[in-house]
């Protein structure tokens, strides 16, 4: 294959090393090998490793391929002049910033890659099989201690390491992101598929990810124990030792505090404001009215990476009472951050971090 792959034989090529992934799943070494990735980060369970490798799979399926790349689909990759990009990883879930690396690869530039120290080396396996497809790219990788002179960098972090990357980075071109939550909007007419879903977006990797729900906002007459009786459907509920302890931790906090809440096996129910919360604990907060909830979702866009309910668009684009409250680009970012239930894990690969298109900001780089 050309250094300078076409559209079409790109979503070729990213279509394979999707299927190499997930046939991962199914090698003779998987056993061992997630084992051995589980003892280098515990949160990485098998299971766990097993849901990133099976989003990863599907995001790099050939329609979807085909919609992100389809803007340059007569224009071959490659031909910018290339420039050195600094990557500072999260380490949050199995696989994270993987989408950052393989952005700057396809934008012609070298991706310098600083790991966090919890990423049990899985971004490095998974660009490794990349490369063994398309090797005239193995020169415009590498996994660095530090990032010294770099032309862009993409920065991944906590709010309170924000103010360390603008002093370091901030001359440069470059996108910085701090901890984001997604919310999950109900309507008390949930089946037990959807509570499975919702389950799924609040408790997979152990709520840990931007995109795991960490808030409910709910109708006035939803009981907290009809919550927690809807979640009760999880199959995994929390057995990882740091989720336990967490899940105690914060149930002592609560009970020493005297703060009302609700709890089963798996997490602690609180009223609240507040969109993000602490492990192993859920926020939700009522609504009166759909002018209330718009009011609710309006005060949490910026803040939010996505919405979990079901078929959200469609059901509340219908409500003028709803509606009337957003302008035109807020409606917009709201449809364009809506997912439905148990899909908040599984984005397509042209949702992107904080809805800043990071392909368009590479190709921006002179």
């Amino acid at each position: 294959m050309s250094s300078n792959p076409s559209a079409a034989s790109l979503v070729q090529l990213l279509h394979r090393w999707g299927q190499w992934m997930g046939s991962t799943l199914d090698g003779d070494d998987w056993s061992e090998w997630s084992s051995s990735v589980a003892v280098q980060n515990p949160w990485f369970e098998p299971e766990m490793l097993k849901q990133a490798l099976k989003a990863w799979s599907m995001a790099l399926e050939p329609r979807s391929l085909e919609r992100w790349l389809a803007h340059d689909e007569d224009t071959p990759f490659l031909q910018r002049p290339p420039r050195s990009v600094g990557l500072i990883l999260p380490g949050n879930i199995p696989l994270a910033g993987l989408h950052d690396v393989l952005c700057t690869l396809i934008a012609g530039h070298t991706a310098l890659v600083k790991p966090s120290s919890d990423d049990a080396g899985l971004v490095s396996w998974a660009i490794h099989g990349l490369l063994a497809l398309q090797p005239e790219w193995s020169n415009r990788f590498a996994i660095v201690d530090k990032l010294n002179r770099v032309d862009a960098i993409i920065a991944t972090g906590s709010a309170s390491t924000l103010p360390y990357f603008e002093q370091y980075f901030g001359q440069i071109p470059h996108l910085f992101r701090s901890h984001r939550n997604s919310i999950a909007i109900l309507d008390g007419k949930e089946k037990t598929e959807d509570w499975i879903g919702l389950s799924q977006d609040i408790f997979l990797y152990y709520g840990k990810g931007c995109r795991n729900v960490s808030k409910l906002l709910v109708p006035e007459d939803m009981s907290p124990q009809h919550i927690l009786d809807g979640l009760q459907h999880y199959p995994w509920e929390g057995n990882n030792h740091r989720y336990r302890n967490n899940l105690d931790y914060q149930l002592a906090l609560h009970m020493l505090n005297r703060k009302p809440f609700t709890h089963n096996s798996s997490v602690i129910l609180v009223e609240s404001p507040t969109i993000s919360s602490p492990l192993a604990v859920l926020h939700f907060e009522y609504y009166q009215s759909e002018q209330d909830l718009a009011r609710q979702v309006l005060g949490a866009i910026p803040v939010t990476q996505c919405w979990s309910g079901n078929q959200l668009v469609a059901r509340w684009g219908q409500r003028p009472s709803f509606t009337n409250q957003f302008e035109e680009e807020q409606w917009n970012t709201w449809c364009t951050h809506a997912v439905e239930f148990g899909q908040c894990q599984f984005p397509e690969i042209d949702r992107y971090a904080d809805a800043v298109d990071t392909l368009s900001f590479l190709r921006s780089i002179q």
